[in-house]
């Protein structure tokens, strides 16, 4: 391919090269398409690649199926070859088959409403489109057991946190949710009905109203560890019961165990009426310390007052700081609780006195790995920073937290905080509530079986896995794979094998193993190349040798080495193809004498699409496509899930790409969605399908082959899908000076902020710092995506930088689109 590209370049100028590509009957298409020749699928995706790379070339395809009369297949090839007409219009895929000629057309499925949920039906939230056009769906789904060590749940309260708007708006970065045991899904303030115990569990039994942390809470039903949650006490609601866990975890481990907060001293947290907030009022009040708290509006500084805070001042700029040292007579404060983000921090380390404990309970900066100045230390300062999953690692650590939590609140010294309460029915106008600051305290889900009806988009069927048999995850210790492994453990798997080249010495790997034997599930992780006959036939036989046989395999290996054709030799090329490709053929083989559940392998959107850069993925993934078609013609097992950009966890993610992805109309999946499809793929006995969230006109413009007819069920034929007033706006700019365009773009985020805040636009002053408006990381994106969409430019988070003002922002806009006079 590179040398055909090569040879044509000499032909540009004189005339429009046509590429054809002939190859036999490649299975990358159903019937009437045999697959006959899986390995030509590669190379048919690699040319879907050169046409995205040199749309200059004409690139074609034809899938030749000969019928054994010679005269007849070349008349019936030459004929397609030598065809003429309308170029805009002609098929760039053919398929020639003894049954006659066939062109593929992409379709895509759209779901209808879901239906409201019969009668005890377990469902549980999901968030599609992980962004801020996100979609928050009840799923019904199967009620789960209690592993060793477990608590099943019929859940009656979930309060929100923070965590949750930010992860179903796609903030949190991999290593927030990736092997987390509370990242399993959304929701962890829980409180409901304990309906069963699992192995081991002492002290509860069904029936007992209990509440604390559990995984993926935001569900009709869930699981958890018996000693992360203790009983409600009598006459507490499990509405108040559900405004603990995290809150008060999370104070009296900072504030207590770390800070070692005394009597005397003051404490200044921001956020104040806020659940933490509200938490370190009361916390502070048992160690006989003083609060200086911060809020956003009157109305929240009026409620700390009522509630005991010393004094209140207002969080939305940097006026606190002189207030502070005023009222501490310069002094300072002993602790600070921050959730403030940028400069701030290093006002906030100032206020400390000598011996001061800084408690950071933000991730932005963490996550951004920004740096803290150092001087302040020098005065013998403490700084912790909490996280909540990291302090659930250790059982020992948590059963303490748990039980002196059991102890405050049995003896009343921790009440419930204030709280709103929403139906699960309405459980969008919560997270918008709570995604806006406009709550005090918590925000309260509730599944209240006299609440109004919750409507759930119905299971397909039901995956139901051998839990005595073993089941083979390539690439299963890290990324998407290790999701798999947890996935394929909710469904009943007891026992997997999990493949990497470094095995048990992979980063995570213990870890993982640790979280799914908690479950019960004995999992080995197994060091060896899935493109190794040998390695790969000694681990199914030293599986088989466990009395466990080897029952299903997941494909989930995969190498990632972008560049364009040109810049690709042979070597490059084959190191991304074989895991995926090589791999699968082995698996097949060393397989064909064993009846598997299921021999699922993961392709990718790349093999359709043919992304630029991705010739040899895509190439891979088409020939897991072909193949499992060949699977289901020898009637074997096979489903290939072809994905869109996924979320949280692997490739795209690592490399912080999801803002590229976003910005090409190819929208993220997150991988419970992903494993989700997944499931319903398997249970209707699907044997390939694509599975992602696409913006085809944004698409259309970075990918010319989106232009064939087969798109065009997909595609809109119009130029980019833009928001009202795009063109308009753009065009106007590109006739004003610098000075009036920087005027006009300041003019137009202003209204953007302002919608986002729900303010006045007239209150948006332009040299004041974004950040100063009370713009956080959930509101600070949407800020970002209506601009990035209004503007038709790249913007990222760090363009909003501490200090940023409106003004300054629009001359970014300004310099990114290009315009001329870029040096205003």
């Amino acid at each position: 391919l590179r040398a055909l590209a090569t040879a044509c370049d000499g032909l540009r100028g004189r005339t429009s090269p046509r590429l054809w590509l002939v190859t036999r009957p490649t299975g990358l298409f159903p019937a009437p398409e045999q697959p006959t020749h899986p390995d030509d699928a590669a190379v048919w995706a690699a040319c879907r690649t050169l046409a995205n790379e040199r749309p200059d070339l004409r690139v074609r395809r034809l899938s030749w199926q000969r019928t054994g009369a010679v005269a007849t297949d070349a008349h019936r090839l030459a004929a397609e070859l030598l065809a003429t007409g309308d170029e805009s219009g002609q098929e760039d895929e053919i398929v020639l088959t003894a049954h006659g000629r066939f062109v593929p057309r992409h379709v895509q499925h759209a779901r209808d409403e879901p239906p409201a949920v019969p009668a005890r039906t377990p469902y549980i939230l999901e968030a599609r489109d992980p962004s801020l056009r996100r979609r928050l769906l009840w799923r019904q789904t199967t009620a789960p057991e209690p592993g060793p060590g477990e608590v099943a749940l019929e859940m009656r309260a979930v309060a929100l946190n923070y965590r949750d708007p930010m992860r179903a708006n796609g903030l949190l970065p991999p290593e927030a949710v990736e092997n987390s045991p509370l990242g399993r899904g959304l929701g962890t303030d829980g409180a409901g009905l304990v309906r069963a115990v699992g192995p081991g569990v002492r002290g509860l039994k069904p029936g007992d109203r209990v509440c604390g942390l559990v995984p993926a809470a935001l569900a009709s039903h869930a699981t958890t560890a018996a000693a992360a949650v203790v009983r409600i006490p009598e006459g507490m609601s499990y509405a108040e019961a559900a405004t603990f866990p995290v809150a008060f975890l999370t104070v009296h481990h900072t504030l207590v165990n770390q800070a070692c907060l005394g009597p005397g001293e003051t404490v200044l947290v921001h956020g104040g009426a806020g659940a933490v907030g509200l938490a370190v009022l009361q916390c502070a009040r048992n160690q006989g310390a003083r609060v200086i708290a911060t809020a956003g509006t009157e109305t929240k500084r009026d409620l700390l007052r009522t509630l005991g805070a010393a004094h209140v001042l207002d969080s939305r700029s940097l006026d606190f700081v002189p207030r502070v040292r005023e009222l501490t007579g310069g002094q300072g404060v002993d602790v600070v609780v921050n959730s403030l983000s940028g400069e701030a921090i290093a006002h906030n380390l100032d206020l400390l006195r000598p011996n001061g404990r800084f408690v950071e309970l933000g991730k932005k900066d963490i996550y951004l790995n920004n740096p803290v100045t150092l001087r302040p230390f020098h005065r013998s300062l403490t700084f912790t920073a909490f996280n909540l999953d990291a302090v659930m690692e250790s059982p020992a650590l948590r059963s303490r937290l748990v039980s002196v939590f059991d102890e405050q609140i049995s003896r009343g010294s921790y009440r419930p905080l204030p709280h709103t309460t929403y139906p699960a029915a309405r459980v969008e106008e919560a997270f918008h509530l709570l995604q806006h600051s406009r709550h005090t305290g918590k925000v309260v889900i509730t599944f209240d079986p006299l609440d109004e009806p919750v409507l759930a988009e119905p299971a397909p069927g039901t995956l139901a896995l051998d839990g005595d048999g073993t089941y083979l995850v390539t690439g299963g210790l890290s990324g998407l794979g290790a999701a798999t492994a947890h996935w394929l453990a909710d469904h009943g798997a007891r026992h997997l094998a999990l493949l990497s080249r470094r095995g048990p010495g992979a980063p995570g790997a213990p870890a993982l193993l640790g979280r799914l034997a908690a479950r019960g599930v004995r999992a080995t992780a197994y060091a060896a190349d899935v493109t190794d006959e040998s390695a790969l036939r000694g681990v199914i036989e030293t599986v088989d040798a466990t009395g466990h046989r080897l029952r299903g395999i997941v494909h989930a290996a995969a190498h990632m080495d972008d560049a364009p054709q040109s810049e690709l030799t042979d070597d490059r090329f084959a190191a991304v193809l074989a895991p995926k490709a090589a791999g699968a053929a082995l698996l097949d083989r060393l397989t064909t004498d064993r009846r598997l559940d299921l021999f699922l392998t993961y392709s990718s959107v790349s093999a359709t699409l043919g992304n630029p850069g991705q010739s040899a993925y895509a190439a891979g993934n088409a020939y897991l496509e072909a193949l499992t078609r060949a699977r289901r013609g020898a009637g074997e097992p096979g489903t290939a899930a072809a994905w869109g950009p996924i979320s949280e966890t692997g490739y795209v993610a690592r490399t912080g790409m999801e803002t590229a992805m976003t910005e090409r109309g190819l929208e993220l999946l997150t991988p419970a969605e992903a494993l989700t499809t997944a499931g319903r793929l398997l249970a209707a006995g699907t044997d390939v399908a694509g599975a992602g969230r696409y913006r085809w006109g944004t698409a259309r413009h970075l990918l010319p082959a989106l232009a064939a007819p087969r798109f065009a069920h997909l595609v809109p034929s119009s130029s980019l899908a833009s928001p009202d007033g795009r063109d308009e706006l753009l065009g106007t700019l590109a006739g004003l000076p610098p000075d009036e365009a920087v005027a006009k773009i300041t003019e137009a985020l202003a209204q953007i902020l302002a919608g986002v805040l729900q303010t006045d636009q007239a209150d948006m002053d332009p040299t004041r710092p974004v950040t100063d408006f009370g713009l956080d990381s959930l509101l600070g994106m949407q800020f970002l995506v209506s601009a990035r969409d209004l503007f038709a430019v790249r913007l990222a988070p760090a363009d909003l930088a501490a200090g940023r003002t409106l003004s300054h922002f629009a001359r970014l806009v300004h310099e990114r689109l290009g315009l001329p006079g870029r040096e205003v």
